[in-house]
């Protein structure tokens, strides 16, 4: 296995992946077709986005979505507003799971703002973000986050930036063990840590 730019992409086996690596996400509990828009809104909105996919016998196994992102979750929201409040009413249990609520709140808040993207500044300057890494369960422990991870740092580094950001859900144990392995710390703020990670590079 070998990451290889995602040219091509097929958004149901990209739902596929993320609803078996992250059964327990707010975006899976809003189905497989709000996973499939949320990605296409990622792959084709207004970001400078590097996309690399790691594949397995020809089925997609893993893929890692970075860069420059202009309103990942708020634009996602306000494009698909109508169709996420009716699988929220499909689905009104979710609501009496807190985490969902937490998520929820921050994305409407989020897609109620109207602010229109800036110009780009130096990418010297700038930090590239790891949106999203996904690997299927049954390839997990088998190196491939490792290689989609290193991909992207390579390629920031090829684009002139210094530094790379990511956050990670703080209970999620195992994923910050794996960032932590591959250089990446965690940033405080006011004595607090709630998932933001970080990592300069030389």
């Amino acid at each position: 296995m070998c990451p290889t730019f995602w040219g091509h992409y097929n958004l149901s086996d990209v739902a596929r992946v993320h609803v078996a690596a992250f059964p327990s996400s707010a975006l899976t509990k809003l189905g497989n077709e709000a996973v499939q828009r949320y990605y296409h809104w990622q792959l084709t909105g207004p970001h400078d986005v590097y996309a690399i996919a790691g594949f397995a016998n020809e089925a997609l196994v893993g893929f890692c979505i970075g860069g420059i992102f202009r309103g990942a979750l708020s634009g996602y929201v306000r494009k698909n507003r109508r169709f996420l409040m009716l699988r929220v009413l499909l689905r009104p249990w979710l609501l009496s799971n807190p985490i969902f609520r937490e998520r929820i709140s921050l994305a409407l808040k989020l897609g109620k703002r109207k602010k229109k993207p800036g110009p780009i500044s130096n990418v010297s300057v700038q930090s590239f973000g790891i949106l999203a890494i996904a690997v299927h369960p049954q390839y997990q422990g088998h190196g491939v986050g490792r290689l989609l991870m290193q991909d992207a740092e390579l390629h920031a580094r090829r684009e002139g930036f210094t530094r790379m950001h990511l956050t990670v859900e703080p209970s999620n144990s195992n994923a910050i063990r794996f960032y932590l392995g591959l250089g990446w710390e965690k940033v405080e703020k006011e004595n607090a840590w709630t998932g933001q990670m970080q990592k300069w590079l030389s």
